[in-house]
């Protein structure tokens, strides 16, 4: 009996891997990290093919058929831009400001409140 992935758990584990190694990795070394539903190395290059397509992954050649695969921007930058990018659709960006403030720990607001001050 096969596992079945929800939808775009495989895409956000490629992208946990890359974000993890941090270095340009070949399909079969991303495989090789994986340890649990190991993806078909046939599904693997069409997922990451697809993610170059996206823009979420970068694709060079090293010679021959040889490729490598390294994410395009990093973690925290992934991160950032899909904060804005969920604010920016917000009908009400001030209440989605709002709910999100607070659902923060005390400590993460009170680094936000340094962040801004530094910023003024």
């Amino acid at each position: 009996m096969t596992t079945q992935r929800n939808r775009g758990e495989l895409e956000a584990d490629i992208m946990t891997i890359l974000w993890q190694n941090n270095v340009a990795m070949t399909a079969k070394e991303v495989q090789a990290q994986f340890t649990e539903k190991i993806p078909a190395i046939t599904t693997l290059i069409t997922v990451l093919d697809r993610m170059c397509a996206k823009g979420q992954v970068v694709k060079n050649s090293t010679g021959g058929r040889s490729q490598t695969f390294a994410a395009a921007q990093s973690r925290i930058d992934h991160v950032a831009s899909t904060m804005t990018s969920a604010l920016q659709s917000a009908d009400d960006q001030v209440a989605a400001l709002l709910h999100f403030a607070g659902s923060l720990s005390e400590e993460d607001r009170a680094f936000l409140r340094k962040a801004i001050d530094k910023s003024e």
